[in-house]
């Protein structure tokens, strides 16, 4: 999308701003070990704790709940403590996860020593080292949990969209980043890639707009969410018959 937006832009005269979120860690690619907890509130509503994301819990891995708040440590190597500490903020996680989320984060560093950054990081505003992390396959779902109480798809049918946005920060790569949508044709335009899982077909959409870092995205994604599945694709102007059929 990135390239239609900013055409747009000066079309209408409008000013198209790129992402100034600065990576809380300099110089590192991402590659060390990290692991994620999920903020859960207790059952007596005040107190709240971490619990650990595992396939249970997150059957798709890379992937978390807009309804939700995590937090994430991360070492640039095996055996230090937390470098830096991410409280990652669903635009659907609720006022008390998302203070919880600071919260516990605060909390874990004292644990360690107080020796890590802390990042909070907005859904739709991870900065570039948070998605290097995840090799750029990370993914945000509809749907959350809330004192246990499971709100997910089920329904077999799942539309994803990829997009960019450029970047003026670290390496000035542009950023892409995938969420789910409702799996509606309102949902889909020519401008960026979207995948559609279906009980029985995998998709991708290139729209005729998309950009390489999508397109290259969209297949990162698609291998980590659905390892072995071969993908039916389509570009252009609009999907192809079969990709809108399945769609409401």
């Amino acid at each position: 999308m990135l390239r239609a937006v900013v055409l747009v832009a000066s079309f209408i005269g409008l000013v198209y701003s790129c992402t100034d979120i600065e990576d809380p860690i300099k110089r590192d690619e991402g590659e060390g070990p990290w692991n994620v907890s999920r903020v859960q509130r207790l059952n007596n509503g005040r107190n709240g704790k971490l619990v650990a994301v595992d396939l249970s819990s997150h059957p798709l891995p890379n992937t978390f709940y807009e309804g939700d708040s995590y937090v994430l440590q991360y070492s640039v190597r095996a055996g230090r403590k937390p470098d830096v500490i991410y409280y990652w903020q669903g635009s659907g996680s609720s006022r008390w996860e998302k203070g919880a989320s600071a919260i516990l984060t605060v909390q874990l560093d004292n644990d360690n020593g107080g020796v890590a950054k802390q990042a909070r990081v907005v859904m739709g505003e991870e900065p570039g080292h948070f998605l290097k992390m995840f090799d750029g396959a990370f993914v945000t779902l509809l749907g959350g949990v809330d004192r246990e109480r499971v709100d997910q798809d089920t329904d077999g049918t799942m539309l994803f969209k990829v997009t960019s946005e450029c970047n003026t920060k670290g390496d000035k790569k542009p950023l892409t980043r995938t969420n789910q949508v409702p799996e509606q044709r309102g949902s889909v335009n020519a401008n960026d890639v979207f995948i559609l899982k279906t009980p029985s077909k995998l998709y991708i959409y290139e729209g005729q707009g998309a950009s390489a870092e999508e397109k290259a995205t969209a297949q990162k994604v698609v291998a980590s969410l659905y390892p072995g599945q071969t993908p039916v694709a389509s570009s252009g102007a609009n999907p192809s018959a079969a990709f809108l059929a399945a769609l409401k």
